[in-house]
């Protein structure tokens, strides 16, 4: 038996906190225990049989002949060039109806808004596609998709007689800023196979009605509030579905965003994932932020606390929770077909154009670019060495191709939500 190259021991007050981010397992132990035997062999097989087997089944201790990076690179590669899963992310607009400062997308427009001709060519495209894959992730973005839901529900009417047709699956996603939201959209999205919808909240209410506001000026935090305690109970005989909220750390405080999540009516809360990001600068948006990726456990425990699930990474063994680097892009209200839109002034994450018919004209440099970007952690040294490879796997893949060197993901970023 040898020790697992990827245990990492970290240190939170009173508890030691012993993760393997290629098994996912993890461990909290009293702050004077010996975490020797995670870490030397000898130290090991000093343990009771008991102790021994419980390392030996989380993965903290594996056979000699493991090659943990091999299987990881493996596994990887595998999910990336996975075709039985399909996920594309339909943006038929850019246009929103609120106006929040950081928003990457606020300056661009990425060509003429046609819905109309969005949404033909899309079904033209799918027509030909979609039976072609087991499953079929339909994924809505923006700008604000809801101003456009009734297109969009039109498409997954036909979505769902194409896959009752031929026999696959299809799953729907929604990431909206909430303000749209009504009982009978919402009831048509979860009869569509909705297994996520996300809406944000800035910190607490008087830093959310400073940021995330209406054109007009005009507050939503006391809007976004009621319309989740109304719409959660409509939910909940949905088995499948994650109702998620995204609460974004700007200059706050653990107690500030206690006001908010305690917003939240008590029987509601275990059916609300919480996922926590710290606001980040942006070609739009350079403001200093008192909140950073290294401090979330304070704020996922509160939450935990509060009664809520912490949103697991579903990602698993890919570089990025958005673009997820299998079959994977965004389609751009002009047709243009991307692999990220968090900087939609950097071209080359543009893979290529959808014409009229559904017809797919690719750029091959960009998909090369993209894909070694991808894969540059298997061949970066301070990567292979890396103790959160499995879950980092070399950071941005937008930032690797724009800077040409990698932006490392944190620990609280990367691996803390597993071990909740």
């Amino acid at each position: 038996m040898k020790i697992s190259n990827y245990n990492i021991i970290k240190k939170y007050g009173d508890e030691i906190l012993v993760y393997n981010s290629f098994s996912k397992s993890s461990l909290f132990l009293d702050k004077n225990s010996d975490t020797a035997a995670f870490e030397n062999i000898e130290a090991f097989k000093k343990l009771s049989k008991k102790e021994q087997k419980i390392l030996i089944d989380n993965g903290f201790v594996i056979d000699d002949n493991r090659d943990e990076f091999s299987e990881i690179k493996y596994i990887y590669q595998q999910k990336y060039f996975e075709t039985n899963f399909f996920n594309i992310v339909l943006v038929p607009s850019l246009s929103c109806n609120f106006k929040c400062p950081y928003c990457c997308e606020k300056d661009y427009t990425c060509g003429k808004q046609n819905i109309k001709k969005y949404f033909s060519g899309l079904k033209n495209y799918a027509a030909k596609n979609f039976h072609l894959h087991n499953v079929v992730q339909i994924s809505l973005f923006g700008g604000e998709p809801l101003l456009y839901v009734k297109e969009c529900l039109e498409f997954l009417d036909w979505v769902k007689q194409d896959a009752e047709k031929y026999g696959y699956q299809y799953f729907t996603s929604v990431v909206t800023n909430g303000s749209l939201l009504t009982e009978e959209n919402f009831t048509d999205l979860l009869n569509h196979n909705l297994y996520s919808l996300q809406i944000t909240i800035d910190s607490d209410k008087t830093n959310h009605d400073s940021m995330r506001i209406f054109k007009n000026g005009e507050k939503t935090f006391d809007l976004l509030i009621e319309k989740i305690n109304k719409l959660i109970p409509i939910s909940k005989d949905y088995e499948k579905f994650k109702f998620v909220l995204r609460i974004n750390l700007n200059n706050t405080t653990v107690d500030k965003v206690k006001t908010t999540l305690e917003c939240i009516e008590k029987e509601n809360r275990k059916y609300v994932h919480l996922l926590i990001r710290a606001i980040y600068n942006t070609h739009a948006y350079n403001e200093k932020n008192s909140n950073n990726v290294n401090a979330l456990k304070e704020y996922f425990d509160l939450g935990m606390q509060l009664g809520f699930p912490v949103l697991k990474e579903k990602y698993n063994y890919q570089t990025c929770e958005a673009c997820a680097d299998r079959k994977f892009f965004y389609l751009m209200p002009d047709l243009s077909i991307w692999k990220c839109i968090n900087d939609i002034g950097y071209e080359n994450c543009k893979i290529g154009n959808l014409t009229d018919s559904g017809e797919v004209e690719l750029i091959p440099e960009n998909i090369v670019d993209w894909y070694n970007s991808c894969m540059s952690a298997f061949s970066d040294p301070e990567c292979i060495k890396c103790k959160l490879l499995p879950d980092c796997l070399g950071g941005c893949p937008l930032h690797k191709c724009k800077n040409h060197k990698k932006s490392c993901r944190t620990f609280d970023m990367a691996c803390l939500p597993f071990i909740y």
